[in-house]
């Protein structure tokens, strides 16, 4: 590690505790920083850290060097470039390269891509914790809060106010209900329910607009990862806050060295992103932008713009010679070792006090979400793919192929023997002669000399048992890689649906779990997404936020700031392909047809939707029968006189409606069963509803609300 005694500039303006010294202090400016904080080292120290980062980048690469030749031969087998080998044999007439791995790639991205880059619907948030709403409480009882004619009151307070406003009406008028007609009590709720929910959907729809039309390239990266990951293994997402803007970026695996012994990204010491084909141009520009140090570089060649490749390693450093390491983002020319930025990689949230003020340890800020896809069996950092899975598989398909192909070619091309005292030219020569397809050729030979003097070898046949080796190993690719027909759409469709998606998840089952990591590596994506947009969002996001949703309840700091919200991707992991949806909901539409207790449009509006059909609801016709305004008036002539009558028992009914329905409400709520007099909760003195509470007829009104409504004296 290197450490060193930085000078801070004077003019650094940092609020520390004022019983902060030394590292304290030294570390809270730098936390605060933002950009390159080269100029606070020497150049001693300066050079010891461009040596380091370009050494443990070797070790790296060198501890990982099988790997990558591997990954390096499978990128080059799915682009089917040409591998000849050195110096074949001359009989070795055949070089191919059976592309089982393209095919194996090219149907994983064929599934992935479209089921996570569905327009809209790309990322989802997940509510965390129950939605069913907070009711407010007072602050001294405890008990919750509702509402009468606009007025906020206690429970207790409401029963009241109901049995005063009982006391005091008037008699009743002949023919008319007995009792007025009282307001009912509203709960009043701190989180109304469903909030979270409307919160959530919100989000979701501007995240959706955000990574469509705010991240450049997101979907093209996307699918270039889906390409590579199923080759490789694996493949990184960068994320970082620049310009004001959340930016994205695919980073290949072979472009992010890291220690093959890593456990994961958020625990290994370093990771070295490699930049190459940059342009001296553009270090120049950065340069003069203040981005990057000014510092010379030697041209390796006459070309003066010749591309040099950049470090980027993201390390722990301990400048504060401390003994508690610091992360950092240290970017250097590979060449000549030299550093051009050195940034902090974390900020005053990250800093880990102790309660004598020393540091405890500080956390990184996290850039890269890693994209798996088959676990590495041996544990290391890297993941697999079918590169790796059928690397030796593939040789032995081709070297299968190749030798019946060269068979084929030797039994073509023929050969045999010549008598040397046959001569088929003039001039004593007796090279070879060729022929072209209809031709003929005069020699100065006798037909029967001519047969005598030439024995054509017999070549034999490609041997079966290769065929049948041929075979087994393309079946054992197949299994390996999931490409089996009923998967790519070459199944026959006279299977029953049942039977159909039997196979189908059968065949899939690989998929489905390969599928489930990647989304579980989305969902931390959009999380770092979501959590950037809050951190650095400001002003600006919170004007888009609402320029995007037209919103009125869109609220950027609520929506954004609260942690019940989580971040997970969208889409149905077990239901990866179209054909699996199709069955699925064929399944459905076959137990519908005549099935009473199933909603039919419901039915119908599933297997569009599987298949993809577009404005669904306009297929539906409008539907027929009795005028609905007429049904609607005689439903109100025919309901009057029973209002009327019920409106005398009301008023009776109403205190009782007070502890039961607004505490029904209120007990769903979380946190808040059993609060005050609600109904499970036993009657007790001064608590006016409880196991007493309806009262019995013809009781005093000590027995409960309902003996002085609806017992014998109350009519």
């Amino acid at each position: 590690m290197a450490s060193a005694a930085p000078i801070v500039a004077e003019d650094a303006d940092v609020d520390t505790p004022a019983n902060d010294a030394g590292p304290l202090t030294l570390i809270a400016k730098i936390a605060q920083s933002r950009g390159d904080i080269s100029y606070m080292l020497d150049e001693q120290t300066l050079t010891k850290i461009g040596a380091d980062v370009v050494q443990d980048y070797d070790r790296d690469c060198q501890d990982r060097h099988d790997w990558e030749e591997t990954v390096t031969k499978a990128l080059a087998r799915a682009a089917q470039e040409k591998n000849l080998p050195e110096n074949p044999p001359p009989y070795r007439r055949s070089h191919v390269d059976y592309p089982i791995l393209t095919v194996a790639a090219q149907q994983f991205n064929a599934r992935s891509y479209p089921a996570i880059c569905k327009p809209g619907e790309m990322v989802r948030v997940k509510v965390i914790g129950s939605d069913k709403g907070r009711p407010q409480v007072d602050p001294q009882s405890g008990e919750p809060l509702v509402s009468v004619n606009g007025q906020p009151m206690t429970i207790s307070a409401a029963q009241a106010a109901m049995q005063q406003a009982q006391a005091s009406a008037p008699p009743p008028a002949p023919g008319q209900p007995g009792q007025p007609d009282l307001p009912e009590p509203q709960p009043l709720w701190q989180i109304p329910p469903g909030a979270k929910q409307a919160r959530a959907d919100r989000v979701a729809d501007y995240l959706n607009v955000y990574l469509e039309f705010r991240m450049d390239d997101w979907e093209e990266d996307t699918d270039l990862m889906l390409m590579q990951v199923p080759i490789v293994g694996c493949g990184f997402r960068k994320l970082w806050w620049a310009e004001g803007e959340q930016k994205a970026a695919y980073i290949p695996a072979l472009d992010l060295v890291v220690p093959m012994s890593a456990k994961s990204l958020e625990t290994t010491p370093r990771a070295t992103e490699r930049m190459s084909n940059v342009y001296p141009y553009q270090l120049r520009q950065r340069m003069n932008a203040k981005e990057y140090r000014t510092v010379d570089f030697p041209s390796p060649s006459d070309d003066m713009e010749e591309p040099r490749l950049l470090l980027e390693q993201h390390r722990l450093l301990d400048l504060d010679d401390d003994g508690v390491d610091e992360p950092y983002i240290v970017t250097v020319d590979k060449e000549t070792s030299q550093v051009l930025k050195l940034e902090a990689n974390f900020g005053p949230d990250q800093v880990k006090v102790n309660a004598d003020g020393t540091i405890a340890r500080i956390d990184k800020e996290q850039f890269y979400v890693k994209y798996p896809f088959l676990p590495d069996p041996k544990g290391g950092f890297y993941d697999i793919g079918f590169g790796h899975l059928i690397e030796q598989l593939g040789d032995v398909i081709n070297a299968a192929i190749n030798q019946i192909l060269d068979a084929g070619h030797a039994q073509i091309a023929g050969g045999g023997f010549i008598a040397a005292s046959l001569r088929l030219q003039s001039n004593n020569r007796t090279e070879t002669m060729r022929w072209m397809p209809g031709e003929y050729k005069v020699v100065n030979v006798a037909g029967g000399d001519l047969r005598n003097g030439i024995y054509e070898r017999t070549f034999p046949n490609p041997s079966q048992i290769i065929f049948n080796l041929l075979e087994l190993m393309l079946g054992a690719a197949k299994e390996v890689t999931s490409v089996k027909d009923i998967t790519t759409g070459d199944a026959p469709n006279t299977a029953p649906v049942g039977t159909t998606l039997a196979l189908i998840e059968q065949g899939l089952q690989v998929f489905t779990a390969i599928y489930k990591r990647i989304y579980r590596s989305l969902g931390q994506e959009f999380s770092l997404i979501f959590n950037n947009i809050a951190r650095f969002g400001g002003d600006e996001a919170a004007e888009d936020y609402m320029n995007v949703l037209d919103d009125p309840a869109a609220n950027f700091e609520k929506d954004f700031a609260d942690g019940d919200i989580d971040i997970k991707p969208v889409a149905d992991p077990t239901a990866v392909t179209s054909q699996q949806r199709l069955a699925k909901a064929q399944i459905v539409m076959q137990t519908a047809q005549g099935n009473p207790l199933i909603d039919q449009k419901e039915a119908l509006t599933r297997v569009y939707q599987a298949a993809g059909i577009e404005n669904i609801d306009a297929l539906f016709a409008p539907q027929s029968g009795p005028d609905p305004m007429a049904l609607a008036e005689l439903a109100v002539k025919t309901s009057t006189a029973a209002l009327n009558n019920a409106r005398a028992q009301q008023a009776g009914a109403m205190a009782t409606k007070v502890g039961v329905d607004v505490g029904h409400q209120l007990g769903e709520a979380e946190g808040y069963g059993g609060v005050g007099g609600l109904p499970d909760v036993a009657g007790a003195s001064g608590i006016p509803v409880g196991a007493g509470g309806a009262g019995a007829p013809g009781a005093g009104p000590a027995a409960g609300v309902g003996a002085g409504v609806v017992g014998a004296g109350g009519q």
